[in-house]
Parts: structure tokens; C-alpha cells; sequence
């Protein structure tokens, strides 16, 4: 964060992609916008698909059509409100979010026969509590070495290289607040992350002290809606259905942003040198509500949402934040070396994941390895950049191939 960020803030970017074509060329900076894209399109799928299944849980009614009413009210208050309304709701919906997340972890210990103390013991019994699990196995899912590694690039691909993310930091007035803005952002994300996880533990304590709830034959993502529904007091409902959308709008309204910021400011102002207007983001952000709204219907074929998620994200987010480090780390790397590494992390991956067991966790580092190595082996086959410092960037600009 201390290389990225402040490379973006100095150069005065909207979309963080335009880096790769002042760096290296615009073929790049084409191919990582539409990885970013397809991966957000599937992400926001996800989380539509997510809140949508918490509305059909608790009313009953029908999964689909609930998608789409989401998917259009996420949509419209996007339009309305811009990049720094995205922001400031943001902020509302955490404080809403921790509320019903702490609510709803004060319901289930009142339910727990010999609470927190009890439900410490199960859990620990269970194996619940085994943070530090040392295997050296590739193929364990969750393990200490690729929580580290893995979760790193992962937190990269997430503040780094995602336009969602990093468009929040870049609209702060100096660099030394976009960077309290991501401590802070951090910061937040662990403490959530740390409640999220004892809500988990706790329901599953509840559950196997109550068997005859049927809390452990149903899909996992149906495990909260389900207690929400059967189990928590009216007003307490209330406040964790508006924690769950307050989740979902934060992010749908966030990547619908970026979307429409990334395909106008990469693809259409940059091949058409045509002056956008509002209109035109707002326009954009309609036709990828539209479309993302579309994917989540199908969405859950991809497995529960947690991991679907995290798969999507190192999936593909490994392999920008190696072409990103391969031109922030190295001067030698080109145009054409970071356009084929990009490729063939991409590639890479997608082989790691369809003919090995080896854990999602990996693929961030595995594909952001790949492609910086390969990136900057393929740029010594080709004419090394001529780099300068001007006075109106002072960041590494490719000024001749």
C-alpha cells in the first residue's frame, strides 16, 4: 500500500488501470480492465444472490423476482448518487451493519444453555478454535501458510488493484488521508471479519445443542436467514435484515461505480476520445446493474457464497497485482512482457484450478508469481522502455516503446 496507492494518488487517476497504459501500453491496460470487469460482475452476482436469499428465506417469496428488485434498487440509488455518495453511505451502513451483527450475537448467547462459557467449550471440543493449523499440504484448504501468503494477495487484489476499493481512497483531498483511509478500512474489515466468525461459532453451538431446529441439513448460506427468521425477536429482525442489506447495498453500490467508471474511462473515452458526461455513467451503470442482476440468478452454482467469493477474487485478482508490481518494482519490463505475463497468469491459474486440488487459497499467489515472473522474462525478448520523470507526473510513464 505504501508503493501502490501513492503511485495512483500522484498521477491523479479515475480508473487505476490507466496506470498500466502510462507504464506500458494500452493492450494492457484493456486486458486488466476486463479482468477486473468479468470478476466484478460475478462478485456482484454473488451478492445480490446473497441478500436476495435472506428477503426469500424470511417472506417466502420467490428467489428471482426478489433478485430483480434488489439488483434495481441497488441500480437506482447508484445513479443518483455518485462515487462520493457511494462513500458516505458506506460509512451509515457500517453503523448499521456492527449493530445487527452484535445483535445478533447477544440473541444466540441468550439461547445458548450455559452461554459464552459453554459455547467456548463446544466449540473448542469441535475443533472450531484451531487457528494455527501448520500442514505444509497444498491442497488443505485452510491452513497458516496460505492464510498469510494467500490472504495477503488477497488483501492486494482487494485494495491494490480493485477499482471498487481503491476509488474510495483516491477521492480523499491528500495522500497522507488516503492512506488512514485504508488503515482504518483494514482495521474495520478485521474487526467485522472477527464478529462475523463468533456469530458462526455461536450458531453452531446452538444448533447442535438444539438438533430437532434442523440447523445442520440445510445449505450453510441458509443457516442465518433461517435463525433470523425462526428465532430472533421482531424488533432485533429488523435491525439484522437492515444489517444484511446495508452488506449487500455498500458493495453493489461500490462496484457498480467502478464498473461503469473502468469500461468508460478505459474502453470508451480512450478508443473513442469522446467527452463523457454523467449521463453516460449513469447509463453505464444501468446496463451492469441489468447484467449483474442477470448473473445472479445463476450464481449459485458456483458453491456457498464465502468461497465462491474468495475464489473469484484470487482467482483472478492474483494475476493484476502482478502485472501491477511487475511495472511499480522493475524498469526493464515492457509493454509486451506485461501484456503476455498477464496471459499466461491468467492461464496458469485457470490450469492450477481445473486439473489439481489445490487449495483457492493459493491462486493469488500462484497466478501473481507467475505472471511478474513471466512478464518481466518475456520483456527481455523485446525493446526495453524508455522511462523519464516529468514535471507533470512524477511516476515511471512510457514515453517510446
Amino acid at each position: 500500500m505504501f508503493i501502490i496507492i501513492p503511485t495512483y494518488y500522484k498521477m491523479g487517476l479515475l480508473s487505476v488501470y490507466e496506470y498500466l497504459e502510462r507504464r506500458f501500453d494500452l493492450k494492457t491496460r484493456l486486458l486488466a480492465s476486463g479482468l477486473f470487469v468479468t470478476l466484478k460482475c460475478f462478485f456482484l452476482g454473488l451478492v445480490i444472490y446473497g441478500s436476495a436469499l435472506v428477503v426469500a428465506e424470511l417472506t417466502g417469496g420467490n428467489l428471482i423476482l426478489i433478485i430483480a428488485l434488489i439488483g434495481c434498487i441497488a441500480t437506482i440509488y447508484t445513479m443518483l448518487g455518485g462515487v462520493k455518495g457511494v462513500v458516505w453511505t458506506d460509512v451509515l451502513q457500517m453503523v448499521v451493519l456492527f449493530g445487527g451483527v452484535l445483535a445478533a450475537i447477544w440473541v444466540v448467547v441468550t439461547r445458548i444453555e450455559g452461554g459464552t462459557a459453554a459455547a467456548f467449550s463446544v466449540a473448542q471440543t469441535a475443533g472450531k478454535f484451531r487457528f494455527f493449523n501448520l500442514s505444509t499440504s497444498l491442497t488443505e484448504e485452510f491452513t497458516l501458510w496460505n492464510g498469510l501468503l494467500g490472504g495477503a494477495f488477497l488483501m492486494l487484489a482487494l485494495n491494490g488493484v480493485d477499482q471498487s476499493e481503491t476509488q474510495r481512497f483516491l477521492t480523499t483531498p491528500t495522500l497522507r488521508q488516503s492512506q488512514v483511509a485504508i488503515a482504518t478500512t483494514m482495521i474495520t474489515s478485521a474487526l467485522y471479519g472477527v464478529a462475523v466468525f463468533s456469530l458462526g461459532i455461536l450458531l453452531f453451538v446452538f444448533y447442535q445443542q438444539h438438533p430437532e431446529k434442523g440447523g445442520f441439513g440445510i445449505n450453510p448460506d441458509r443457516v442465518f436467514p433461517k435463525f433470523i427468521l425462526e428465532e430472533l425477536p421482531p424488533g432485533i429482525t429488523g435491525l439484522v435484515v437492515a444489517a444484511v442489506f446495508s452488506a449487500a447495498m455498500s458493495s453493489m453500490a461500490a462496484i457498480l461505480s467502478s464498473q461503469a467508471t473502468v469500461v468508460l474511462e478505459d474502453f470508451v473515452k480512450r478508443l473513442t476520445r469522446r467527452e463523457l458526461t454523467a449521463s453516460h455513467a449513469r447509463l453505464g451503470i444501468a446496463v451492469f446493474g441489468a447484467l449483474c442482476t442477470f448473473i445472479a440468478c445463476f450464481v449459485s452454482r458456483l458453491g456457498t457464497i464465502l468461497v465462491a467469493g474468495s475464489k473469484l477474487i484470487t482467482f483472478f485478482g492474483g494475476t493484476l497485482v502482478g502485472v501491477f508490481l511487475l511495472g511499480m518494482l522493475t524498469r526493464r519490463a515492457n509493454g509486451w512482457g506485461a501484456f503476455l505475463g498477464a496471459l499466461t497468469g491468467i492461464a496458469s491459474v485457470a490450469l492450477l484450478s481445473s486439473f489439481t486440488r489445490t487449495s483457492f487459497m493459493w491462486y493469488g499467489v500462484f497466478s501473481a508469481v507467475v505472471a511478474f515472473t513471466s512478464g518481466a522474462l518475456y520483456s527481455l525478448f523485446f525493446r526495453a522502455p524508455v522511462l523519464e520523470k516529468t514535471a507533470e507526473d512524477k511516476n515511471l510513464s512510457r514515453v517510446a516503446p
